[in-house]
């Protein structure tokens, strides 16, 4: 997911069609996220990330082949669905497997162990490439053959290692034991998905968190020409980006894990989503120099703020959730967050298209990063007034106002 979008600049997608891509990735993979999870509530959990992973296995393979600008599309939509079905139920399965006082703690571990592992096989595909292209001039030779390394073969081979990675998903899925095992008479007795709803504390979580997903989510076709079209980075230098990312949010998920148990969920949101406020802007020291390196200093604010958010609020979503709607509640949060996000790069794709018809693209991106700072400030504000939730014995939540209802 890290390259795709890069990937996509570079087999030539234009900023419209790559704000749709993005678009339709993101409305997808939260679509079906909400009856999915309910549907791991009732029947477990196991099978449906097998499923998941089945499908996260096949999809990066045909990009290894075939770069068809439009084909990029259906791919878009297949991985779409497969993290729709994957993102819920694990979640759910981090949730069947915490108590809500260290529940935090353990997601930021356990995330920071996926982001440092990423980090790991990023930057070791991005050295192999890189002293090849130092040392040996962008070639190798095999069997007498002299191959040359193209972007094609480097984006492939990074595809390939996530067919493999994603085989190695699949096969430990086989040997997880089931978090959840519902009986025949519990199952019939498991609510609807829409008593999510009906909860007036998730409510007002889910209109404020959606409502950042816009704007959050109008930065993000901007980024993949900042790093294809204005600087021209190479995939090393992708790979240096995203490994930045990554680590940052890996470094900040295990310290934000234990701040959250200690402070509180709501806290830490509210903390953790005005830091993603100036992620847009972090990025204009960059553009105004010139200098690549100096966009980590906007890693480094994007990867602190998703870090601190991820910890926060899956651990909210679960603390509010019932036991047997973990999955749902999740779910449920995770779509309207996929259509909001929807709404956001596909305009923004737009937005890029009309104003690089009229304005240079330093005056494009500068732009864009202003404006949507701005919106992120006004959006991030409404994360003070959610509600402050308490878990109680039972594995249900109630806010704090509760009583005076």
């Amino acid at each position: 997911m890290q390259f795709f979008s890069v990937f996509a600049r570079e087999v030539g997608v234009t900023a419209k069609v790559l704000g749709f891509i993005m678009s339709i990735r993101n409305l997808l993979s939260g679509l079906f996220q909400g009856t999915i999870g309910r549907l791991s509530d009732r029947i477990g959990r196991k099978y449906i990330l097998i499923v998941g992973f089945i499908l996260s296995f096949v999809i990066p393979i045909p990009l290894m082949f075939y770069h068809n600008p439009y084909f990029l599309i259906f791919v878009a939509v297949i991985q779409a669905f497969s993290v729709s079905i994957i993102i819920p139920t694990w979640n759910a399965v981090l949730g069947d497997v915490t108590e809500p006082s260290s529940r935090a703690t353990f997601i930021g571990k356990i995330t920071s162990v996926g982001r440092i592992f990423s980090v790991a096989i990023s930057l070791t595909v991005a050295g192999v490439f890189a002293l090849i292209e130092n040392r040996f001039n962008d070639s190798i030779t095999i069997g007498g053959n002299i191959i040359e390394i193209t972007w094609e073969i480097e984006y492939g081979f990074a595809f390939g290692v996530a067919a493999f990675n994603a085989l190695l998903c699949l096969i430990s899925m086989f040997f997880l034991k089931e978090t959840r095992v519902v009986s025949e008479e519990k199952r019939n007795h498991i609510p609807k998905m829409w008593v999510a709803l009906k909860d007036k504390s998730f409510v007002k979580f889910l209109i404020v968190n959606s409502f950042f997903g816009i704007t959050m989510s109008l930065i993000w076709p901007v980024n993949p020409i900042i790093l294809s079209d204005f600087f021209g980075l190479d995939f090393p230098q992708v790979a240096v980006m995203t490994s930045a990312f990554a680590i940052f949010i890996g470094i900040t998920t295990i310290f934000g894990g234990k701040i959250c148990d200690r402070i509180g969920r709501k806290p830490l949101i509210v903390i953790a989503n005005f830091i993603l406020v100036f992620f847009p802007v972090s990025m204009i020291p960059a553009i105004i120099t010139g200098n690549w390196l100096v966009l980590l200093l906007s890693r480094f604010v994007g990867g602190v703020g998703t870090g601190l958010s991820l910890v926060a609020i899956n651990a909210y979503t679960l603390d509010i959730a019932p036991s047997d709607l973990m999955g749902a509640y999740s779910g449920i949060r995770e779509m309207f967050y996929g259509v909001t996000t929807f709404i956001g790069s596909f305009a923004s794709g737009f937005i890029i298209d009309a104003l690089d018809l009229v304005y240079d693209i330093r005056i494009v991106v500068i732009a864009m990063s202003i404006g949507v700072t701005s919106l992120r400030i006004i959006a991030a504000t409404g994360f003070i007034f959610i509600d402050k939730i308490i878990p109680n014995s039972n594995g249900l939540t109630k806010d704090m106002h509760a009583k005076s209802r």
